[in-house]
């Protein structure tokens, strides 16, 4: 990208995008501190074994939006501009289009995971968790169509920039998560729990239709549907990497690993501790991929689509590494005093902090490459990173367990950090990794306070306060990448 890096001071952040992002990035840790609690429950009143199964099944339920064929992404990448340029009526089209083929293909998705059930039965005929795995997945095949048409409503709506009111309903969500799933858990299990997910899903599908005007209707447009797939294809080949980037773990333990659902069970105490910093990092760059498409709508300049990403990014890096310290030297001790028998895996949370946090820094330069039309360098640099990942968590998983797999997930989510923010940035790519290194050097005081030697708790803390104060002092009171940015007038 010859050029970027004589762009002058960033003219790409709007008084609402500051705001959004805000709003999104605040009510977001509310959710999440809400679904802390509930994760906790959940392990307080499920076994490693059934907890093992329930995230085998979640990978089967989380995966239901692939099955759109890129149609619906096609149409979210479609319906800001039209909107933008006034174009309503179009948008409404290609809403209405969307949805219907969303229907048809995960009826066949769901039909699909029936299949499966019934295929996969006869293997586990000897397991004494059979049982939870058929009607499991069962069950999770009649949730996906719930969990299609909520997520189509929600991301409709921020194509929309309702930030604001999807905001409300992930806070109520995870608010309502905190108090069913651990009824259903007490009174039922691993069914009480299947049977709380349906009824969330109902119950914010129900709320956002009574909360906007927003209507599906069913249409079809042949044509349309076929463009707007090949449009959606390469995002959803990325969407589907990205994906299998951030579950390949959880599909290594449970294949690769003797008892292979204790396994992930004692693991999503590791995920639990670490995954915070992805889902922020995914929260604002959900905003501004709204923004970095109103700014290629009105500039058509990529050189500074690229340049929002990159501040966006550099803007995060020493808040993430701040929170990353401090998680590194509170979040095992914490977490195994809460769920002592889930215990062994919190050995995984510090191996695996750093690469989630690089992962999570490489969403703006990937959403940056979608919205500036270069899908297919992006699916190149993911498969790759998604390959090497797995050869080092296999790698990992034969040699040191759950442990080997955290290292082997870092290793791999570096190099998918370093390799997409060098396809989006160019011959910024060295100013850039200069400037997100400030965020590494803040990271670094957690494992400094950590491995002191023969440092009781309390002293590390203390250490990691002294080490961090100055970071945080200056973070402070450092103006925010959103406070320089002016408007594209």
């Amino acid at each position: 990208m010859a050029g970027l890096t004589t762009l002058g001071k960033p003219r790409f952040v709007t008084s609402r995008a500051v705001r959004d992002s805000l709003i999104v990035t605040v009510g977001g840790q509310i959710e999440r501190l809400l679904g802390i609690a509930a994760a906790l429950a959940l392990r307080w009143g499920l076994d490693p074994d059934r907890l093992g199964v329930y995230t085998g099944l979640r990978l089967y339920l989380d995966n239901t939006n692939r099955s759109s064929l890129g149609i619906s992404l096609g149409a979210i990448q479609e319906i800001p501009v039209l909107r933008a340029s006034g174009r309503i009526t179009e948008a409404e089209q290609i809403t209405n289009v969307a949805h219907t083929t969303n229907t048809i293909t995960c009826l066949c998705f769901s039909i699909g995971l029936l299949i499966w059930a019934w295929i996969r039965s006869a293997s586990l005929s000897h397991s004494p968790l059979a049982t939870e795995w058929t009607w499991g997945l069962v069950a999770i095949a009649g949730l996906a169509i719930l969990k299609r048409y909520q997520d189509f409503q929600i991301v409709v709506l921020r194509a929309y920039q309702e930030f604001a009111l999807t905001t409300r309903l992930a806070i109520l969500d995870g608010l309502l998560s905190g108090l069913l799933m651990p009824i259903g858990v007490w009174f039922a299990g691993l069914w009480g729990l299947l049977a709380s997910v349906g009824l969330l899903l109902l119950f914010n599908i129900v709320y956002l239709y009574q909360s906007h005007p927003l209507r599906f209707r069913y249409a079809w447009d042949g044509p349309l549907a076929w463009r707007l797939m090949l449009v959606g294809l390469p995002i959803l080949a990325n969407t589907t990497a990205f994906g299998l980037l951030q579950t390949v773990d959880r599909w290594i333990i449970l294949s690769r690993l003797p008892a292979g659902e204790s396994a992930a069970g004692l693991y999503s105490l590791a995920i639990l501790g670490t995954s915070w910093s992805l889902d922020l990092a995914g929260r604002i760059a959900t905003v501004m991929y709204t923004y970095f498409q109103a700014t290629l709508g009105r500039t058509g300049d990529p050189r500074l689509v690229a340049e929002q990403a990159m501040r966006v990014t550099e803007s995060q890096a020493p808040w993430l590494g701040l929170a990353g310290a401090w998680a590194y030297v509170l979040a095992p001790e914490i977490l195994t005093r809460l769920i002592p028998r889930y215990a062994e895996g919190v050995a995984a949370l510090r191996p695996l902090l750093p690469g989630m946090m690089l992962l999570g820094l490489a969403w703006p330069a990937r959403q940056m490459l979608i919205t500036v039309g270069r899908p297919f360098r992006l699916c190149f640099v993911t498969c790759v990173g998604l390959a090497i990942a797995t050869f080092a968590g296999i790698l990992g998983a034969d040699r040191a367990g759950i442990v080997g797999v955290a290292w082997g997930m870092t290793f791999g989510y570096s190099i998918v950090y370093l390799s997409t923010s060098f396809v989006a940035f160019g011959s910024a790519w060295l100013r850039h990794l200069a400037k997100v290194s400030v965020g590494v050097g803040v990271f670094l005081a957690g494992p400094i306070a950590a491995h002191a030697p023969g440092a009781h708790p309390v002293t590390r803390t203390a250490i990691l306060l002294i080490l961090s104060a100055p970071w945080m002092i200056a973070l402070v009171k450092s103006r925010s990448l959103m406070a320089q940015g002016e408007d594209i007038r």
